[in-house]
């Protein structure tokens, strides 16, 4: 009998998977994403804002702007230079992101279980040609990193370092 228990105990063991199991819902899963977020990279500054629509929607966009003349004219205000319309959805019982870049077509990114955590959602679309993959990782209850790139196999990342921010247009009139 202590053998079978302790192959029962070894078979539960190894069959456990190394990833957080997953959240009945989007919202539940994805919740610590939601507010707003900004970064700068030199003279490039970056936002994203997301907010829980329901249980299994979030919705978010992003834009990117750069000063001028290469941040010479410190005094004249930044450009838009790129937009996104974003979301995270339940796709046949999938989280999926959906990325609109310049307001095209959406294009989605199936959660990798595999390859996220509760603090990291790692979204793949290997049919993509660029980026295969979009990460977000939670590094602490003020920072986020956001990353895009070709794949394990390829060498092209870029991260996005992020930290809360105050939304736009929430000052008040």
């Amino acid at each position: 009998m202590k053998r079978l228990t302790a192959i029962a105990v070894l078979a539960l063991v190894t069959a456990a998977p190394d990833s957080v199991p997953a959240a009945d819902t989007v919202e539940q899963r994805f919740r610590w994403l939601a507010g707003c977020w900004a970064g700068t990279k030199g003279t490039t500054s970056f936002q994203e804002q997301w907010t829980v629509a329901s249980p299994d929607l979030m919705l978010g966009m992003s834009f990117t702007t750069k000063q001028p003349d290469g941040g010479r004219s410190a005094n004249k205000p930044q450009k838009p230079t790129e937009f996104e319309f974003l979301r995270i959805e339940s796709k046949a019982g999938v989280p999926t992101y959906m990325a609109q870049p310049q307001g095209v077509p959406p294009t989605p990114f199936a959660l990798s279980e595999r390859d996220s955590t509760a603090d990291t959602a790692m979204f793949v679309n290997m049919a993509h040609d660029f980026p295969k993959r979009v990460a977000y990782k939670k590094v602490d209850a003020t920072s986020l990193l956001a990353s895009i790139d070709a794949g394990p196999k390829g060498s092209l990342r870029i991260e996005f370092p992020m930290k809360r921010a105050a939304c736009p247009g929430a000052g008040g009139n």
